[in-house]
């Protein structure tokens, strides 16, 4: 009895490895998630009003204020790289401005495409200047739907 129970185990624990095997061996990671449409957004913060998200934001030069579900998010940033985001949330730390980085999913191909096209300039840059002055043409971008 206590063998049969003991087989049952090392076959069932034979097969669970193989198919986790088949499963990782076809998982591509952060690339299968840039490719659905996943974006970073470098988050200053999020307010209940506007007026508070315009008065916390007041000593920065270049933001984003987006409305969604009746909060005010402040963004100093928006890619489809996680790296850059990382390199871009760093170069704001060293300037003692603490940020999040939020990721989210867009569902327009226009706006991802947009961003992805800004994403080959920002990933040879690391001048704060030059960051900043493209963060600033994607956020007047009109048909950017953020």
């Amino acid at each position: 009895m206590k063998k049969s129970i003991i087989i049952v185990i090392l076959i069932g624990s034979l097969i669970g490895l193989i198919f986790g095997q088949i499963i990782f061996k076809n998982y591509k990671g952060k690339e299968y998630l840039n490719e659905t449409g996943n974006i970073y957004y470098i988050q200053y913060g999020v307010y209940t009003s506007n007026e508070a998200a315009l008065k916390n934001s007041s000593s920065l030069d270049n933001y984003k204020i987006v409305e969604n579900d009746d909060k005010y998010y402040v963004y100093l940033g928006i890619t489809s790289n996680y790296d850059i985001a990382l390199k871009t949330q760093e170069m704001y730390k060293n300037m003692g401005i603490y940020t999040y980085i939020r990721s989210d999913y867009v569902k327009n191909s226009e706006t991802l495409n947009k961003i992805k096209e800004y994403d080959n300039t920002l990933k040879d840059l690391d001048n704060y200047q030059d960051i900043k002055e493209v963060f600033k043409e994607i956020f007047q971008e009109q048909d950017l739907s953020l």
